[in-house]
């Protein structure tokens, strides 16, 4: 069914073609290295200024290992978030670059035939930022809101997700995915290697310590990679069904019945078993419509909100006293969902609160975020500079959730604790570089580093600075950031980065 809009929107190779191959690789190298759930103090501008005008020569061509990172979820869970090491990630999105023009080629003929973009959330230009991927990125003016002609209808909706989409992607399936799993098969030898699709491959592993299952989760470099493969199954996908989207690799397909809802989910299932990937049946599930498209809770916060707005220039202490008992409620009504927490502070973001009830609502999130791990990264830009919270009760606010965090071994909330710290000039009471140290957490261990060396703490910045004496000379890889940033004597591909002043941190934290 054709959009009622008149003007044209947007394919999906519209958006490709947008991006030159130079700019691929310009802005994957610089903003794209680092997952956006890591404390923001990481930037790849000065990595990329070396590699375009000071390097001399190509990275060398082998292993490289990654950092690994705990990121809590909305739902109090923790996934694993991959740092690659600068050198492995240049050598991958110099490859991308490099086929470029036969990659776009490959998205143009995979989805020229599909009505609508099915993939919703994928690499683009955007206005007003330097990445080339945000997740949950919307633009409806640019794509335009494909469900409610797709729904038009129909009966039932299949909702169904991947199972562990990218630590089970396997780099072999995107020659697959590229030119056929045949001819990628019949040219595995070495003489084949230097094949582009077989390039790409080669690099994705390289990136990952030769491993040939599992994509890093956080470097934009995975979107590319993992689109090529769930665009050949949508592609074949497609040819049968005409009414689903997909969000990365969560599905909604609309159909008229229960037998056609059944058959999508064989089809899908088949599909990704060709790529060496699995249906996630524990999240597979079919619903009789009409449904609600947004989440009930996400309903009854903008409700309030009306209410708010309707009746008030302000809101007043007792106001956001009921308010945020009617969130804490719907979080237990929502099996502990953080994200609810997290809607209603951006919710607030454009109303005038009073002195006191700013105060209550900063003394309530900060309470709910030692709780509610999943909370502690979001306290700096919605709440500490939001409201304008005084530095001494940062430092107090920062002490707690270190102390309440550091031994429950949730690196993430300590490392936020002590950025918060560095931000507000503010100290940490209970730092124990033995702790730290033991947590064998790279993050952690450079937070601490900057921190101690900010506060010109001697003895601590010197045990730090040992202990990557030690880190260095067998596990850089893993540890690389903490290394690379504590220590100035460095040897290799490291050391001539160090000589030429790379620094991977904002300069604010150097």
């Amino acid at each position: 069914m054709e959009n009622w809009r008149s003007e044209k929107l947007k394919t999906y190779y519209d958006f490709m073609s947008e991006i030159k191959a130079d700019e691929l690789y310009d802005r994957l190298v610089s903003y794209g290295m680092f997952s956006e759930k890591l404390p923001p103090i990481f930037t790849g501008d000065l990595f990329l200024q070396y590699c375009k005008n000071i390097r001399k020569q190509s990275f060398s061509d082998k292993w490289r290992g990654y950092i690994n990172y705990e990121n809590m979820r909305n739902i109090n869970i923790p996934r694993n978030i991959g740092i690659p090491t600068p050198m492995g990630h240049e050598l991958l999105c110099k490859t991308l670059m490099k086929h470029w023009t036969k990659l776009t080629k490959y998205f143009s003929t995979t989805t020229k035939e599909q009505s609508r973009i099915i993939s919703r959330i994928h690499i683009r230009k955007m206005q007003d930022k330097k990445e080339l991927f945000l997740m949950n990125y919307e633009n409806r003016i640019d794509d335009g809101t494909p469900e409610p002609d797709i729904y038009l209808g129909k009966r039932y909706m299949v909702h169904a997700d991947i199972s562990k989409c990218y630590p089970s992607i396997y780099t072999h399936a995107i020659p697959w995915a590229l030119v056929g799993k045949d001819v990628a098969k019949n040219n595995t030898g070495k003489k084949e290697q230097n094949k582009w699709y077989n390039q790409i491959d080669h690099f994705a592993q390289i990136s990952k310590n030769g491993e040939t299952h599992g994509l890093l989760i956080g470097p934009h470099t995975s979107n590319v990679l993992s689109e090529i493969i769930l665009c050949a199954i949508d592609g074949d996908l497609s040819k049968k069904y005409d009414s689903y989207i997909r969000h990365i690799d969560d599905y909604k397909c609309y159909v008229n019945t229960k037998e056609e809802a059944d058959n999508f989910i064989i089809d899908l299932n088949r599909e990704l078993r060709k790529y060496d990937l699995l249906l996630n049946h524990k999240k597979t599930e079919i619903y009789e419509l009409p449904i609600c498209v947004v989440e009930t809770w996400i309903h009854k916060i903008q409700n309030h909100m009306a209410t708010f707005q309707k009746f008030k220039d302000y809101i007043d202490y007792k106001e956001i006293q009921a308010f945020i008992d009617f969130i804490i409620k719907l979080v237990s009504e929502n099996a502990d969902n953080n994200s609810v927490v997290l809607y209603a502070i951006k919710a607030l973001k454009d109303l005038n609160l009073t002195k006191n009830a700013q105060e209550y609502l900063v003394k309530s999130v900060v309470s709910l975020s030692l709780l509610y791990p999943y909370l502690v990264p979001i306290l700096g830009k919605y709440i500490f500079e939001k409201y304008e919270v005084d530095n001494n009760q940062i430092q107090k606010y920062a002490n707690m959730i270190y102390e309440r965090y550091i031994h429950k071994n949730n690196y993430e909330a300590c490392s936020f604790a002590l950025l918060y710290a560095i931000d507000s000039n503010s100290k940490i009471d209970s730092i124990d570089i033995k702790i730290i140290k033991s947590s064998q957490d790279c993050i952690l261990m450079l937070m601490a580093f900057i921190y101690c060396k900010k506060n010109n703490l001697k003895s601590e910045v010197k045990q730090l600075k040992d202990y990557a004496q030690e880190l260095k000379k067998g596990e850089m890889d893993q540890y690389w950031l903490f290394v690379y940033e504590c220590l100035r004597n460095l040897s290799g591909e490291w050391g001539t980065m160090k000589k030429n002043k790379v620094s991977f941190l904002k300069s604010e934290y150097r």
